[in-house]
């Protein structure tokens, strides 16, 4: 059974209540809130793995609570909105969401829904894996292990690494990288870029001069095996 937890944020106590039994019947873990910003504060609170969110509520709207959320989460959110017009379907996109369902909709389709986004967005509350398997790093600690050992690295070689792992696989552009991990300022500072990687392959490579896992793309970036 699949003990992954969900939040749903509803202002409709009876609708909570039957997906949260059907959810429970199919081995969820489920949280509940009644507006956005309740929903906001459970997920600091709860570290789910994905949300239902309905986009009608009082005080905070799914559309603004799924703004926010994206401030600081990369969750999975499956949005519920009983508007059916395509400009209400592409703001609950925009806004950050992952997936809609139409009101009134059917309990098995939502569980497929659920299943389906969990498959195909990695919940950020789980260990991510890469290198070979040899790096697996804890996104909510910030603790890395290569090859079962601990290993210390600093904020900024932390950032650089989850955002090779979380692409790993696929080379990502020099750009890319120092947008990323430091501001659109550093974008041309490819030297910059080069000083870090070096340090992170002393800490994650077995020889750091004959680099097996974090692999330079000539003239383009950096790949991180998979």
């Amino acid at each position: 059974m699949d003990q992954r937890r969900i939040l749903i944020v509803d202002d409709e106590p009876g609708l909570r209540e039957l997906v949260r039994i059907k959810l429970e019947h199919e081995g969820f873990g489920v949280v509940q809130a009644g507006n956005g910003i309740e929903g906001l504060e459970l997920v600091r609170e709860e570290h789910p793995d994905l949300v239902i969110l309905d986009v009608m509520m009082p005080e905070m709207d799914g559309w603004e609570m799924c703004r926010k959320l994206r401030e600081f989460s990369q969750l999975p959110v499956l949005m519920l909105t009983a508007k059916v017009q395509s400009k209400d379907i592409v703001t609950g996109l925009e806004s950050g969401a992952d997936d809609y369902l139409l009101k009134p909709f059917n309990m098995d389709e939502l569980i497929a829904r659920v299943r389906a986004l969990l498959r195909r967005v990695p919940s950020p509350n789980r260990p991510l894996s890469a290198g070979k398997g040899e790096i697996t790093i804890d996104r909510q600690k910030r603790e890395v292990l290569v090859r079962e050992e601990s290993v210390d690295l600093t904020p900024i070689e932390y950032d650089l690494l989850l955002m090779l792992a979380e692409g790993a696989g696929t080379v990502m552009s020099h750009e890319t990288l120092l947008q990323g991990v430091w501001g659109q300022e550093y974008t041309k500072d490819n030297d910059y870029l080069k000083v870090y990687v070096w340090h992170l392959r002393r800490k994650l490579e077995q020889n750091p001069r004959d680099p097996k896992l974090l692999q330079t793309e000539w003239g383009v970036g950096y790949r991180l095996a998979p």
